[in-house]
């Protein structure tokens, strides 16, 4: 009786054992599965292109938190070239002035002779400046000018400090579907 009970244990060892042992030349016949940093910067794109945003899924945020310290550490933005997608990472410290003005950065200018010289801030357009300025101005108007003598300076038009950027690191990431820029803080990754 107890031989019996033994065989019929062991038949069913073997009746869960070969369904597996069955399966293994088929698992070894598949082509090999694509190496980890592809599909990284797949998932990644993947992540990135939600519209809701890449920390509304659970599963994106360790991802897309590790593609964002190597680059922080100086690495590129990991590549998908399945979906033909590339990325191009950038800084903007300053948020775009506001309708009818203009980015500006000041300069130190010295006018006159070597004996009565007098220095002025002009400031001239420049993409990145952290001022704004009166787009139908000229440059000399933006300046500020020694009013009489010595009691102060005179701004003959307003500049005003341009709105610093939360988030101004960027990635322009390109795919098929056309290019779209998306906005972080790099220095938390640093």
């Amino acid at each position: 009786m107890n031989r019996n009970r033994e065989v019929e244990a062991g038949t069913m060892k073997m009746s869960r054992v070969l369904p597996v042992v069955a399966f293994l030349p088929i698992l070894s016949a598949l082509p090999p599965a694509p190496a980890h940093a592809d599909d990284f910067g797949c998932k990644v794109l993947l992540c990135i292109l939600n519209p809701q945003g890449w920390a509304s899924v659970g599963e994106c945020v360790p991802p897309v938190e590790r593609a964002f310290r190597m680059v922080a550490h100086g690495e590129p933005w990991p590549q998908c070239p399945e979906a033909g997608s590339s990325g191009r990472i950038g800084y903007e410290k300053f948020k775009p002035c506001p309708d009818g003005t203009i980015a500006v950065s000041p300069e130190m200018e010295s006018s006159g002779s070597d004996t009565s010289s007098r220095s002025q801030t002009v400031y001239k357009p420049d993409n990145n400046g952290a001022f704004c300025a009166p787009r139908n101005a000229t440059n000399a108007s933006w300046g500020t000018y020694p009013r009489g003598s010595g009691n102060g300076t005179h701004r003959t038009s307003a500049v005003t400090p341009s709105e610093q950027r939360t988030e101004p690191n960027y990635l322009d990431l390109t795919t098929t579907d056309g290019k779209q820029r998306f906005w972080f803080d790099l220095s938390r990754y640093q």
